[in-house]
């Protein structure tokens, strides 16, 4: 089974941290944020992603060299920010086989095996208070009779959370030549909803699937709310220095220091260094000239 994770993205909101590195390899709860992800599909038969890398791909080409389970790895390059719709469209086949995609800054809590069991094409929903800041579906009954994309006036409060199950690549692939072949864009980019919206149209039938927990990576608050969620126990790496320091929900990665401190909800990059400190909800690092940087909220 094929999995299609977007990985190409800057991921401007996490600045200056994913100024050094691919967004996605982020620690949290002791690990990269893509480490979470793979580790959940691993186990419902997928045995080939395709990685779609940009910004920082050489790291995360690196990353998958040292990840440690039976799957085989593609890269393709999004030479251009095009869009969702666009980079998803580099790692589709012109096959009938099924394709499982995942945005590569989200940790999704559901039932993977049942999802990827569906003989529908399936899509990851979860409620929200707010569905006009969102992607949402709307129903009938149990089937998707619309994707509209930030409603004013919605119909519905199931978000698109960013996971997708599709029956066939190349009804996807289609449907984006449509958009590419017709210029249809939203915001100047072409969407992986538009694309959906189109098979729809054509008699594509749709449902959706309940996600437990949508953990977003996407800006340090949820990163750290993530982190915070995850971790069972701190996570403090063997190859880091603490002194005289009170820890509370941090993850703390290799070569940190901290010295007479009191952290809480804290993640610290590798090779960071505080003392004589109390910081609470940070992102702590280095820039390329090795100065302390701390990253508040």
């Amino acid at each position: 089974m094929k999995a299609i994770i977007p990985v190409a993205g800057h991921g401007t909101r996490l600045e200056p941290h994913s100024n050094y590195t691919q967004k996605c390899l982020l620690p949290v709860a002791g690990k990269p944020i893509l480490a979470h992800i793979l580790d959940r599909i691993t186990d419902v038969g997928v045995n080939e992603v395709v990685l779609i890398v940009g910004h920082h791909g050489d790291h995360v080409r690196e990353f998958c060299k040292s990840y440690n389970k039976n799957m085989v790895f593609t890269f393709v390059e999004q030479k251009e920010q095009l869009g969702l719709g666009h980079a998803v469209g580099l790692g589709l086949e012109d096959v009938g086989d099924p394709a499982l995609i995942i945005l590569g800054d989200s940790i999704f809590e559901m039932n993977y095996l049942k999802f990827v069991s569906s003989q529908k094409n399936s899509i990851g929903v979860f409620e929200v208070p707010d569905p006009e800041r969102f992607g949402i579906v709307e129903l009938d009954g149990t089937q998707i009779t619309q994707f509209v994309e930030k409603p004013e006036n919605p119909n519905s409060n199931l978000a698109i959370g960013g996971i997708y199950w599709i029956l066939s690549q190349q009804k996807l692939q289609n449907a984006l030549s449509y958009l590419y072949e017709n210029k249809i864009q939203t915001k100047n980019e072409f969407q992986l909803t538009d694309a959906l919206q189109h098979m729809l149209l054509l008699g594509e039938e749709f449902t959706t699937s309940m996600i437990d927990n949508c953990l977003d990576c996407g800006i340090p608050g949820t990163l750290l709310s993530t982190n915070k969620e995850l971790l069972k126990e701190n996570f403090i790496h063997p190859k880091s220095t603490v002194e005289n320091s009170v820890l509370s929900n941090v993850t703390i990665m290799e070569n940190c220091t901290i010295i007479d401190a009191e952290l809480e909800n804290v993640i610290m990059l590798p090779g960071a260094i505080v003392s004589n400190c109390k910081f609470k909800d940070k992102i702590i690092g280095y820039n390329e000239t090795h100065k302390h940087i701390e990253y508040a909220i």
